[in-house]
């Protein structure tokens, strides 16, 4: 089945079935070729035989896809998507996004995908029932390619990878659409939560890691394996303190996240949350602005390194140093006006369940800073401490998953060039 044309006009019922997303129909070698509306079905079907190659350079391949470009604002090609991951640290990432268009030059293992083009082998095909998934009144929207990848690797029906040498460039439409027909309609939402357990952009690692029906979602080392000791502290001491007073684009940095917060939280008398505290050098230019703050830290290390430098700075009576993680807080529900995570979200293995604590702890309508690292291709800005690095794009989507209105995001340009984003607490989680 095919469409002579996408959708264009919005989808404003948030109960009723979305359009068809993607369509598909059987290959001359028994395989079912699957590509998006935007993607016209000679371009699909041209692309399909570089596909059906990778299956003889694959062993246990059960999907082939093709990488996607789009146009960058320079009139070059960059990297739309080279596949896309769902069970990962971030949430939902496209793989290489914003990277150079002759980046992505291998073939690489995905999650999945989220449109273009791909191919199923038949066996695979069947096992998911990709026939049912891909069905507009299945319910699933734009997320129909994302749970038919999914599904066959919940099912261990083989490999999903993204062929580097099957490229297309991407229709402008498709991203809306996959916004309008994805992640913003509830219904699609709800059908790929109520299938696998999670929702498509706030994957809770831990809980799928106790869930045995999902164990084959856990084929990436790389996210689920186990970091190094964090021995910063056991080497340097308060060096966050130490950067303060003798580089001034540190101290200027600090101070401006620090009065950016301060001047969009809520009043009261309710302390503040920095979590991920480290040597406590955030929770102290808290306390010099007359503010009452915990400082959270997962590293024994770093809390005495956090006590001794609050109290040379003398406000014990204003900063309490605590020893914890960020996955579970030992908070009561609403016990603080605002939330610092600055230079942690990127160190952490599953920063949605980081979020939601945070949430938790929160009260009504306060405020979360977030500052991060911003990714660049190719390198990360510190390769032994960071799990990841984020886009904006990326950080603003999970941190609206996990139950955030987002307020503003900025841009503070340096050693880092480090994303922004501050946030208010919703009164319902998503």
């Amino acid at each position: 089945m095919h469409a002579d044309s996408p959708p264009t006009q919005a989808f404003e019922d948030p109960l009723a079935p979305p359009p068809a997303f993607a369509h598909h129909e059987q290959l001359a070698s028994g395989r079912t070729l699957v590509h998006d509306v935007t993607v016209p079905v000679a371009q699909a079907r041209r692309v399909a035989v570089e596909l059906e190659a990778a299956f003889l350079r694959h062993d246990g391949l059960a999907i082939a896809g093709a990488r996607r470009l789009r146009t960058a604002a320079t009139g070059t090609h960059e990297v739309a998507a080279h596949g896309a991951f769902v069970v990962h640290p971030k949430g939902f990432v496209r793989h290489g996004r914003g990277a150079a268009g002759d980046a992505e030059r291998f073939d690489g293992e995905v999650d999945g995908f989220d449109a273009g083009v791909f191919v199923v082998g038949s066996e695979a095909f069947a096992i998911a029932r990709g026939e049912a998934l891909l069905d507009p009144r299945a319910g699933y929207g734009a997320f129909a390619p994302m749970a038919l990848s999914l599904e066959v690797r919940r099912r261990k029906a083989g490999r999903v990878v993204a062929v580097a040498s099957a490229t297309i460039v991407e229709d402008p439409r498709c991203e809306l659409l996959l916004e309008q027909l994805g992640f913003a309609c509830e219904l699609a939402r709800a059908h790929l939560r109520s299938h696998f357990g999670f929702a498509p952009d706030a994957c809770d690692l831990d809980a799928l890691l106790h869930n045995p029906a999902l164990a084959g979602l856990r084929w990436n080392a790389s996210v689920w394996g186990a970091p190094i000791a964090f021995e910063k502290y056991d080497a340097r001491g308060a060096y966050h303190w130490n950067l303060y007073a003798s580089h001034d684009a540190y101290r200027r940095r600090a101070d401006t996240l620090v009065s950016f917060l301060t001047s969009n939280m809520p009043a009261g008398t309710q302390p503040v949350l920095d979590v991920g505290a480290g040597d406590g050098l955030f929770a102290g230019l808290l306390a010099r602005h007359g503010v009452h703050a915990v400082a959270l830290d997962p590293e024994p290390e770093a809390v005495a390194c956090a006590r001794t430098a609050i109290e040379a700075a003398q406000f014990q009576a204003t900063v309490t140093c605590v020893h914890g993680i960020a996955e579970q807080m030992p908070f009561e529900d609403g016990a603080f006006r605002a939330a610092l995570l600055l230079d942690v979200i990127e160190h952490l293995r599953n920063p949605v369940r980081a979020l939601r604590e945070i949430h938790r702890c929160l009260a009504q309508d306060g405020a979360l800073l977030v500052a991060t690292p911003a990714w660049r291709f190719g390198a990360r800005n510190d390769p032994a401490y960071h799990l990841d690095e984020y886009r904006e794009e990326e950080l603003v989507r999970q941190v609206r998953a996990c139950g955030f209105e987002i307020l503003s995001t900025a841009r503070i340009k340096g050693a880092y060039d480090d994303v922004v984003v501050l946030a208010r607490r919703k009164n319902h989680r998503a």
